[in-house]
């Protein structure tokens, strides 16, 4: 592996380079942001985060001073800036070095009408970003948590070990606390490549939801490498996980005895017209032991220009091979269309003797966005259509399902759902207001019947020598419907950390015919809210 980093960084010559830290991976500054780089027929969108020299290559110097970055580096010195900027930073100018420690705060407080409790979550934690020179960036991030908020989060956090979003869970009464180090390093020789190695989320598609792969899990160890040319960019990611060790139906849920595995995944988009990208995904999951046999890193997966699933047959190996493709379409500058279609496993040959073949894993989704709708400035809509069929993502050997930390590396929802998630976000100058609305319908598990929604366990589990190969259908299972509305509106007080003061309220239905859970919160928050964390599941 070394020889072969060394091999890539011969092919490319030293250039001048700006900063190449990565653009904030969050839900509503990346909203902010793409409204600018929409008109930019050549910006490819499909792997975030994004490099922020590319960034500023595409909207221009007038589109980070609109969204609240300083990129003014004729002033050398120290800088505090509480409403604008880096809390605190240090720069020079001709030594081409930057420095900057910034706030983590996720400070939510809210009464539960239905349960007549107070309910809050306390995350802390700070963030410190550098420049070293015009080719070298580096972050490290913590962030710690105790919480006794969502009824959904804790449940998960008791059944799996892990408090969704971070890493593991301990409990000290109703609460819940987690901690989490982040961060990477980050290397330009050029324009056309960047090089990371680090510890930290990716998320690859143009929705508020990824099918291939998502900010969803806790993050984890990885090499990145990116190259840009012409209207091509090709994303090359070599993970290391972690999994739950699991026994039938059973999941281990004690992050001391999480056992590593592997993953590479490989994203090439093309910037086809100015009115429509494609995308072409294709990932490999492999643990590190098998059949008591240790693999480690499968050498022939991680060489960046190898198409994996002809690597995969000629290993003659059972590893969990994922393909994808994905679209974006732009009606015009302001109206977008995107799509992504995941097959996660399809036998054809089975599918055709009968129906309902288990193994026809797919998902697909579909989503719109719309800027300044109605005319009004700052006024956006974005609406998303996510399907995913019984048993996607999980695999027959469990160790090997799409995970890692005991959580999705996609969906929080796992498979067997349909889901329709609607946005409505509008801001006028530092004020701003949001709306989210989210209907689902998903098939979960009975109690030791494999129905397709548990990603966790093995697809043998679908009954007695595999007796139920066949008669599958969507949403099969217990039938469950969740209902989750959400507004929220404030003051953006920082745009640059995205700190905020909101007031909120939020509504949560969950029904089926085992239970039924109803929650109303009015609440407060604080927040920086530069990293997504997804509780609505």
């Amino acid at each position: 592996m070394r020889k072969t980093i060394t091999i890539l960084f011969s092919l490319f010559a030293f250039t001048a380079i700006a900063q190449q830290l990565n653009f904030p991976l969050n839900y509503e500054m990346q909203n902010r942001l793409e409204r600018y780089i929409s008109t930019s027929s050549h910006f490819i969108t499909g792997a975030k985060p994004y490099n922020m020299e590319e960034v500023q290559s595409a909207i221009g110097d007038s589109g980070m001073v609109e969204l609240g970055f300083d990129i003014d580096s004729s002033r050398s010195g120290f800088r505090f800036g509480l409403l604008k900027g880096d809390l605190l930073s240090v720069s020079a100018k001709h030594k081409k070095f930057y420095f900057a420690v910034n706030p983590v705060l996720d400070m939510q407080f809210g009464y539960d009408i239905n349960e007549k409790k107070i309910k809050y979550t306390a995350g802390y934690g700070v963030k410190f970003d550098a420049n070293l020179g015009k080719h070298v960036s580096i972050s490290f991030t913590y962030q710690g948590v105790s919480e006794n908020y969502l009824h959904q989060v804790d449940q998960y956090a008791v059944q799996y070990g892990v408090l969704p979003g971070y890493r593991k869970a301990t409990f000290k009464g109703n609460t819940v606390n987690s901690q989490m180090f982040s961060g990477y390093i980050s290397l330009s020789p050029n324009k056309f490549f960047n090089l990371q190695l680090g510890n930290d989320k990716q998320f690859w598609g143009e929705g508020y939801r990824s099918l291939f792969l998502s900010d969803n899990a806790s993050n984890n160890p990885y090499l990145k490498m990116t190259t840009n040319f012409w209207r091509i960019k090709y994303t090359y990611l070599f993970n290391v996980m972690r999994y739950g060790p699991v026994n039938g139906f059973s999941v281990d849920n004690n992050p001391s005895n999480f056992k590593t595995k592997y993953g590479v995944y490989h994203l090439i988009s093309v910037d086809v017209a100015k009115w429509m990208q494609f995308t072409f995904f294709e990932g490999v999951t492999w643990f590190h032991e098998d059949s008591g046999r240790v693999r480690g890193i499968e050498f022939s997966y991680i060489i960046p220009v190898a198409f994996i699933r002809p690597v995969e047959f000629g290993l003659g190996s059972p590893d969990n091979v994922v393909l994808g493709i994905g679209m974006k379409f732009k009606a015009s500058a302001k109206q977008i269309f995107y799509t992504q279609i995941m097959l996660d496993d399809m036998d054809v040959g089975a599918a055709r003797k009968a129906k309902g073949f288990y193994r026809t894993k797919v998902a697909a989704q579909f989503g719109y966005k719309g800027y300044d709708i109605f005319r009004v400035k700052h006024l956006d809509f974005q609406t998303e259509f996510n399907v995913v069929r019984p048993y996607v993502y999980a695999h027959k050997a469990p160790q090997q399902s799409y995970t890692n930390f005991n959580q999705s590396l996609t969906h929080p929802l796992g498979a067997n759902f349909l889901e329709s998630i609607t946005f409505i976000n509008f801001w006028h100058k530092h004020w701003t207001a949001s709306a989210k609305f989210q209907y689902v319908v998903q098939g979960l598990d009975n109690l030791y019947e494999h129905n397709g929604s548990n990603i966790f366990i093995s697809d043998f589990l679908i009954g007695p020598d595999l007796n139920k190969a066949y008669g599958n259908y969507f949403l099969q299972g217990v039938k469950t419907r969740l209902i989750s509305v959400e507004a929220r509106g404030g003051y953006l007080i920082n745009p640059k950390i995205n700190l905020s003061a909101e007031a909120f309220v939020n509504y949560r239905y969950q029904k089926n015919i085992l239970f039924k859970q109803q929650n109303l919160f009015f609440g407060i928050s604080l927040r920086t809210n530069i990293f997504n964390r997804y509780t609505d599941f």
